[in-house]
């Protein structure tokens, strides 16, 4: 069992990727960590570079794809320590909330609604943690997360952590536009105070409506293709009538045709074939490019594909 010194936080040697991902696909790691705070964060990435081995930041585990052989480095997970929380100004009817990376977007939901803070309710039911969110600039119902940061905290490997202002912060559709020796640690949040049961009659209206229209209990990414400006890629994807299309264990959702759904025995190399078939038959038949919203995590390997 590999130890370091100084480092509190866990480490796995040879685990399967695909228990830390939400479409349960991936194959073994060399090693994954999940520090506990940033002083472990430091030491993980200095032993990492003296060894000269590869590592990649992961959050929850959604909206990413493993590869199917492996990952020869290390896979820092997020989303074990991290989990800090505060109120940290008032500012009239408004207030200025902090969270460190590691919170799920459950527990973020969770402390507004105690704290009877509105504002964040749409992220409610999404599988992600805060430093996902924020690299993913994440959203829902006509809100995006980067709506609401006032600024985030960075840890770089060359020069420790920094702080990055509202005003030095790009986010776009799906993106934030941040450098990748740039690790994110938490983000500032402004926010509004609120009625408790509005906002928790909020948070039902949200979680109905992706119970609904969301295939939820289904090993899957979230949504894999960012929505064109033709319309959601769901509705374009089910118009070219390849809702519930299958390659090997991935099929497109018969809920919802913008997730892909592993139905026990995906492999990273189904779910590639399938995008690259969507992403054909959308141009063919609609002449629209579809872009992908997930993530791909060590894959080097491009997968070509002939359309049906």
């Amino acid at each position: 069992m590999l130890q370091i010194e100084g480092f509190d936080g866990q480490i796995l040697e040879n685990e399967s990727l695909s228990s830390h991902c939400t479409w349960k696909i991936g194959g073994i790691a060399k090693y994954i960590v999940s520090p506990q705070d940033e002083k472990d964060l430091k030491i993980i990435l200095g032993w990492a570079k003296r060894n000269g081995i590869p590592w990649y930041i992961v959050g929850n585990g959604s909206n990413i794809l493993f590869p199917d052989d492996g990952i020869d480095g290390i896979v820092i997970k997020m989303n074990r320590g991290f989990k800090n929380k505060c109120l940290i100004n008032y500012d009239g009817s408004e207030v200025i909330t902090y969270f460190g990376a590691g919170n799920l977007a459950s527990e973020v939901v969770s402390y507004l609604l105690k704290m009877e803070l509105e504002g964040l309710e749409f992220i409610s039911g999404i599988p992600g943690c805060v430093g996902g969110l924020l690299k993913m600039n994440a959203g829902a119902f006509g809100n995006e997360i980067g709506n609401f940061v006032e600024w985030i905290n960075v840890y770089n490997p060359y020069s420790g952590a920094i702080t990055l202002q509202k005003k030095n912060l790009k986010f776009s559709y799906r993106r934030l536009e941040l450098s990748e020796d740039f690790i994110i640690l938490g983000g500032a949040f402004r926010v509004k105070m609120g009625n408790k049961n509005s906002i928790k009659e909020k948070i039902k209206d949200y979680q109905k409506i992706r119970m609904e229209k969301q295939p939820l209990g289904e090993a899957s990414c979230g949504s894999v293709f960012k929505n064109p400006k033709e319309g959601p890629a769901g509705k374009i994807i089910e118009e070219v009538g390849l809702k519930g299309f299958q390659v090997g264990g991935a099929r497109i959702s018969d809920v919802h045709a913008n997730f892909i759904i592993n139905t026990g025995n995906a492999t990273a190399k189904d779910i590639l074939t399938l995008i690259e078939l969507i992403k054909q038959k959308v141009w063919l038949k609609k002449g629209i490019t579809l872009e992908e919203e997930v993530v791909k995590i060590g894959i080097k390997k491009t997968i070509k594909a002939r359309v049906i």
